[in-house]
């Protein structure tokens, strides 16, 4: 991506902010995007005493009881070992216990510890800290238009055309 292109007209030129891939302009952005929504988020999760991603599980666990092990891989969209490694390293920290299903001794289900759920609040605030940054500079209808944007990127993404 040229600098001309990482501008607005009549908007001054933008330092270097990352990654840029010739002929893939938009990629190139989102890749920036999101790593500069990764940096910040860590930055505040780690200020709140919350490892990421033990949030996303936390915040998932909120309000619900006993949660299959299984539910939480498919809602992470990532692969059973990474999650069982999230968990593990959740469990030594005294936020989560996992144990056997009731009703099917070979699946284990997931309930947050006290410490757990005490850790909820903290992980929340930092979102909502990390979701203002993000669209500081947004009018409320540029934010919902990015939303739209956002969501039809990812499910075209997601097509399997």
């Amino acid at each position: 991506m040229s600098r001309s292109a990482d501008r607005s007209p009549g908007v001054a030129p933008r330092p270097h902010v990352g990654i840029s891939i010739d002929g893939a302009p938009i990629g190139s952005l989102l890749l920036q995007v999101l790593r500069a929504h990764a940096r910040v988020g860590t930055e505040l999760l780690n200020a709140a005493g919350v490892t990421p991603p033990h949030e996303i599980v936390l915040l998932y666990l909120d309000g619900r009881d006993a949660v299959p092990q299984t539910e939480l891989v498919h809602y992470m969209g990532r692969d059973r070992s990474t999650v069982t490694a999230t968990l593990q390293a959740m469990e030594r920290a005294g936020l989560v216990v996992r144990e056997p299903s009731a009703s099917d001794g070979r699946a284990l289900v997931v309930r947050l510890t006290a410490k757990g759920r005490e850790a909820v609040p903290r992980a929340r605030a930092a979102w909502v800290e990390l979701e203002q940054r993000t669209v500081r500079g947004l009018s409320a209808e540029q934010q919902r238009d990015l939303a739209d944007l956002l969501v039809r990127v990812r499910d075209s993404l997601n097509s399997d055309g």
